[in-house]
């Protein structure tokens, strides 16, 4: 996967003083602390996302994401502030021979504005380096706000469905629009 970023988002991370990688294993701990204090944030607001996040995603899950290099992270000099999965695979969309990379763990720190939509940038600047025709990402279909940002993201609402007690919607970004 060629995640090099085009000069323009080069630039505006470097404005913001942030940086773009590759996570590694070293980042784990930080990481899963990120997503407690993200989920600790939607329990105080009163926002129904995540309540059981991190027994559904496992450390060893996150572990065999970074190991196989699909876990990206976004910093302000050494805090991790955003972090992202991107990848080939598809629990949701049952649709393996779609050129798409789908966004999974997507997660910014709490009081920092537009990381998420850095990370948008981002997953869009590597899907155009890959050739990929769409970027897709599944959230809750009940979380109207966040639906309400994929939408003006440019996520359409693909289709919605049920499992493992998960109510989901699908969302997909055509990149050549």
């Amino acid at each position: 996967m060629n995640y090099e970023l085009n000069k323009e988002l080069k630039e505006e991370l470097n404005g913001l003083n942030y940086s773009f990688s590759k996570s590694n294993i070293n980042d784990l701990d930080k990481l899963l602390d990120l997503y407690k204090e993200r989920t600790n944030w939607f329990k105080e607001k009163g926002i129904k996302q995540w309540s059981k996040y991190l027994e559904h995603h496992p450390k060893e899950e996150f572990m065999d994401v970074i190991e196989n290099g699909y876990f990206f992270i976004i910093k302000e000099n050494d805090k991790i502030i955003g972090g992202f999965e991107l990848s080939t695979n598809s629990k949701y969309w049952r649709d393996d021979l779609t050129d798409a990379y789908y966004i999974y763990k997507l997660v910014t720190k709490v009081n920092y504005k537009n990381v998420g939509n850095i990370i948008i940038k981002i997953c869009k600047n590597i899907a155009i380096n890959n050739n990929k025709s769409k970027l897709r990402l599944d959230c809750l279909k009940n979380n109207e706000r966040l639906n309400n940002i994929y939408e003006n993201y440019g996520f359409k609402l693909i289709k919605t469905g049920y499992e493992d007690s998960y109510s989901y919607a699908l969302r997909e970004y055509n990149i050549n629009n």
